[in-house]
């Protein structure tokens, strides 16, 4: 396959597709990877569909009003699922079916997390990779921050401290993946019970937030209550040898070890210190780069993502039991038991 581009459809001929030509988009950042072919796509809407084809020139032959008939007749290595929240499941089982070997859906994996294990099986059955879109994972600075804990930068790691905006499930997944993903650098992570807290906007996506606490003695903290639009993120990892803090919105990336002290408060100190090679500004432009990136080359180099299904379904299941505590005002032990996993949150993104 190095000599031959590697051939991608995308389901879903929406802004998050590419609709409008955005370059900051599934479609651009195929399109950027000069290894890949964007040759197909497949939407029930034909005016979105047209617009969309013509846009990316892509042949008329290959806009497809079901995702089905395009997996039967595109031969495609990857494919793209940019559907609405509702609707990522059926694209991907169809895909997993169809002996499609990569592919990637966008957060949130699903809407309930019978839906997300039912993805998972059937791409485990047919051979397929699945893999989520939760971009950070992709992205080299916060590779080097997984690095960087998993050489004991700040010891064990103790809580996280996380930050995000509204609505819960559909942005807040970021928050509470990236968390569960720098967690898992310095030793496997796994889920014990959540309580949360959901704001008062009467949406099936609300704000909201909680608290998850892990076998190992870790106890994460999300923030995503806010009930407007606005975003400001912050988190904060503290652990029993020092603190690493980061904010993409202000550009603020530190880290700090613990330092003896006697005379000072408690005898100790952090002595904080910029982390380099950090982004100096926040841009989106190249998040959909780096996760086709990683679609080609999880398929070149036949290996697993670093964003799984599996991982995907512990951000979801751990929002969906914020909302099932917040009605119960209980915790809520995890893997969610059987019936609390067919709960769907039924986001619209809004």
């Amino acid at each position: 396959m190095s000599n031959t581009k590697v051939r991608v459809g995308i389901v879903g001929a929406g802004p998050i597709g590419g609709l409008g030509g955005r370059p900051n988009s599934h479609a651009g950042a195929y399109r950027a990877c000069a290894d890949a072919d964007l040759v197909a796509i497949a939407d029930i809407n034909p005016t979105r569909l047209q617009q969309f084809g013509d846009e990316w020139a892509i042949a008329p032959e290959h806009r497809y009003t079901s995702a089905a008939a395009m997996y039967a007749h595109a031969a495609l290595d990857i494919v793209s699922v940019a559907t609405h929240n509702l609707y990522h499941h059926q694209p991907v089982i169809e895909a997993a079916a169809a002996g499609i070997k990569i592919i990637m859906v966008e957060k949130p994996i699903a809407v309930s997390a019978e839906w997300a294990r039912k993805m998972i099986e059937a791409c485990a059955r047919h051979g397929s990779r699945l893999i989520v879109e939760h971009t950070r994972r992709f992205l080299p600075h916060y590779r080097q921050l997984r690095a960087m804990l998993a050489d004991g930068a700040i010891g064990q790691i103790k809580t996280i401290s996380t930050e995000g905006c509204r609505p819960l499930l559909h942005n807040g997944t970021h928050n509470v993946d990236l968390a569960l993903y720098l967690a898992g650098a310095v030793e496997p992570v796994t889920l014990q019970r959540v309580s949360g807290f959901l704001n008062q906007e009467t949406v099936a996506d609300p704000g909201g937030g909680g608290i998850i606490q892990c076998t190992n003695g870790l106890t994460i903290l999300v923030n995503c209550v806010a009930e407007r639009r606005e975003w400001f993120d912050q988190t904060v990892l503290s652990g029993t040898g020092g603190r690493l803090q980061f904010s993409e919105r202000t550009s603020v990336w530190e880290y700090a070890p613990l330092i003896d002290a006697p005379g000072e408060p408690y005898n100790a100190r952090y002595d904080f210190r910029p982390i380099p090679d950090m982004p100096t500004s926040f841009a989106s432009e190249k998040f959909f780069y780096w996760a086709a990136r990683e679609s080609i080359d999880c398929l070149l180099e036949d290996r697993e993502s670093v964003s799984t299904g599996r991982d995907g379904l512990l951000a979801l299941e751990a929002i969906t039991a914020m909302h099932i505590s917040h009605g119960t005002g209980a915790w809520v032990a995890l893997p969610l038991a059987p019936g609390l996993d067919q709960i769907e949150i039924r986001s619209t993104g809004k």
